[in-house]
């Protein structure tokens, strides 16, 4: 049995911990309701006003006439985006905001000449060329002073999001005991999941259990926000955990490994001389997912009619070999959240028995295949009726191939991190593939590249592995 010991203790930097109730539980309770959105949500709207305030502010007193004001604000906020200045910050700092700001301003001015914005009229002396870019930046350095004094005003009066400190280290209990008592940073400990400390030090947050039990911890605390800060267990028992926890919607800081070297500071935010690393979040949380959704409508649409010649061939080819066999091979895979749906290729074998297709590995050396089968193999042709399969939802254009019930069963059990393959729909092609890793190849190997493919998932490396695989169909070898 696990005591969960909620106590109250004065913190090794003074903060005072509420007092709470002892509890002891063998189990973690169910999840209570969610709990409330906390100050750090709904902050970049807040700056985006900011910004187009100071923009508009600077073009005005310029004596800009009013499409001047509107397109150069835009063009001056959509910039800031694309620099990054509007993403989720643990702290404010105009000096660390100066550089990108500069090169976001810079980069309007070509932009709005070419689309024919004219600063002619304006007032001295930003009427002056290299003038009204320093006016603008000007403008938005004094406006983001102001709008980060707002924001820090706003959290300490604000609850900060709920957050779990997963660790119960000195590096733990220092975190939680930061951003308990700075309330600018955002996050508000709710606990700390880990081994209890052997020294029984005075702890800034309660103990809410041991790491095992992260995942109905989360469930029941319902954080927005974890920190990983080296809660004891090697390293690949937490991958697919944290995994998991990211499915849920929750961000997780991760603390770098020897921290205390420059190298590892390079993207951190730091929590009291301590870096915090932001993971990106689960690619089905990411906003441009759905651009992937829409890009797999559009090209199976698109590759179903302009290769409906060679589809029509194929068919034909299918038919004249197998005979009174159907032209398309239907079997069941496992999909997106393990969910099973029905794959369609061409037909290059019959099997003997519907037994024979969920458990049989490899055929690729089976004499039964005919000429027809082998070149749709090789040639991957046998795979376009999987088009189908990605207009209905159940593929994506690119991800991890589908595999059957039977292998998947097998392959969880004996692989470490084959379950999280399915966080993605399966794809008709995919990372592993365009690297040989395809047939009779390393399960192992395949894991790791799918897994590489979902967390560094962009729609960029989407178009990559399209290109590649067009190549490889033609034959086609990268230089």
């Amino acid at each position: 049995m696990y005591q969960f010991a909620n106590v109250a203790r004065r913190g090794r930097l003074g903060g005072q911990v509420p007092l709470e109730r002892v509890e002891t539980r063998s189990e973690v309770l169910p999840a209570p309701q969610a709990p409330a959105r906390g100050a750090i949500a709904g902050e970049w709207p807040r700056l985006l006003a900011v910004d187009l305030a100071a923009v508009t502010a600077v073009a005005v007193v310029a004596g800009a006439g009013w499409l001047t004001v509107l397109v150069t604000a835009v063009l001056v906020a959509t910039a800031l985006g694309a620099a990054g200045l509007y993403r989720a910050r643990l702290q404010f700092a105009v000096l660390d905001d100066l550089p990108r700001a500069a090169v976001a301003v810079a980069a309007v001015v070509p932009l709005a000449m070419w689309l024919g914005v004219s600063w002619a009229g304006l007032a001295a002396p930003v009427a002056y060329p290299l003038a009204w870019p320093v006016a603008v930046l000007a403008g938005v350095v004094a406006g983001r002073t102001a709008g980060y004094r707002l924001l820090r005003w706003r959290r300490r009066r604000v609850a900060g999001e709920p957050t779990i400190v997963v660790g119960s280290g000195d590096v733990a209990l220092r975190l939680a005991e930061v951003l308990t008592l700075d309330r600018t940073y955002g996050l508000a400990p709710v606990g700390l999941v880990g081994a209890p400390p052997l020294t029984e030090p005075a702890l800034p947050a309660p103990l809410l259990g041991p790491v095992g039990y992260l995942e109905e911890i989360v469930d029941r605390y319902r954080p927005r926000s974890l920190v990983f800060a080296f809660p004891g267990p090697p390293d690949g028992d937490l991958v697919g955990m944290l995994r998991r926890c990211r499915r849920r919607g929750v961000t997780v800081f991760l603390v770098p490994r020897l921290y205390e070297l420059p190298v590892a500071r390079t993207g951190a935010e730091l929590v009291g001389g301590i870096p915090l690393l932001r993971l990106r979040p689960d690619p089905a949380h990411l906003r441009r997912w759905a651009v992937k959704r829409a890009m797999d409508i559009a090209g199976a649409l698109f590759g179903l009619i302009v290769l409906a010649p060679v589809l029509a061939a194929c068919a034909l080819a299918v038919r004249f070999e197998s005979r009174r066999n159907g032209v398309v091979f239907k079997q069941e895979r496992v999909g997106r959240d393990g969910k099973p749906f029905t794959i369609m290729k061409f037909r290059s074998l019959t099997p003997a028995t519907n037994r024979e297709s969920q458990v049989r590995w490899n055929i690729d050396t089976d004499s039964r295949i005919g000429p027809v089968g082998k070149f749709l193999r090789v040639s991957s042709l046998d795979e376009l009726p999987q088009l189908v399969n990605v207009l209905r939802g159940d593929m994506s254009l690119v991800g991890p191939r589908p595999e059957r019930p039977f292998f998947v069963e097998q392959f969880q059990r004996a692989y470490g991190g084959y379950a999280d393959r399915h966080r993605v729909p399966a794809g008709i092609t995919g990372w592993a593939q365009i690297h040989g890793l395809r047939g009779d190849t390393s399960i192992e190997e395949r894991v790791r590249f799918d897994n590489y493919y979902i967390e560094n998932w962009s729609l960029g490396l989407d178009i990559k592995i399209m290109l590649r695989t067009v190549g490889s169909m033609l034959s086609i070898h990268r230089v």
